[in-house]
C-alpha cells in the first residue's frame, strides 16, 4: 500500500463526536472529483475546538443517520443546519478524499451499516 494509505474500512480511522451548535467548524469542499466536505479550520474558544477530537482535514461522512460522504457542500451543511436534536452526531473520516472516495474508498454499504452501529 501506498505510504499515505488510510484504510477507510477500518473503524480505528473514524472519529464520531456529538456537539451542541454553534459548533465553530469551518468546512471546505472538497476537490469535485470526489465531492464532500471536510474541516478546514476550528474556531478557537468555539465548542469543537473544546471538545478537541476534530482535526483540520478530517473528512465529514455522516450527520446524524444520514451519510453526507460525496455530497456537495449545501447539501452536506445543510444536514448540520437542519439537525434538530440538542447535540448533533458527526461522523469524520480521519484520512484524505482519494482514502475515502478513491477506488480503495468504503463501499456504501460498509459506510451504512458503520454508521447505523456506531
Amino acid at each position: 500500500a501506498p505510504k499515505d494509505f488510510i484504510d477507510s474500512m477500518d473503524t480505528a480511522n473514524y472519529v464520531t463526536v456529538a456537539l451542541k451548535k454553534p459548533m465553530g467548524i469551518v468546512f471546505e469542499e472538497n476537490d469535485e472529483e470526489f465531492g464532500g466536505i471536510f474541516v478546514l479550520s476550528l474556531t478557537e474558544g468555539g465548542i469543537a475546538a473544546a471538545n478537541g477530537s476534530i482535526q483540520p482535514g478530517d473528512q465529514l461522512v455522516a450527520v446524524g443517520e444520514n451519510k453526507v460522504g460525496g455530497l456537495a457542500f449545501d447539501d452536506a451543511l445543510g444536514a448540520i443546519i437542519d439537525s434538530q436534536a440538542e447535540e448533533t452526531k458527526l461522523v469524520f473520516f480521519r484520512g484524505s478524499a482519494k482514502n475515502l472516495y478513491g477506488p480503495t474508498g468504503a463501499s456504501q454499504d460498509w459506510l451504512t451499516e458503520f454508521i447505523g452501529s456506531n
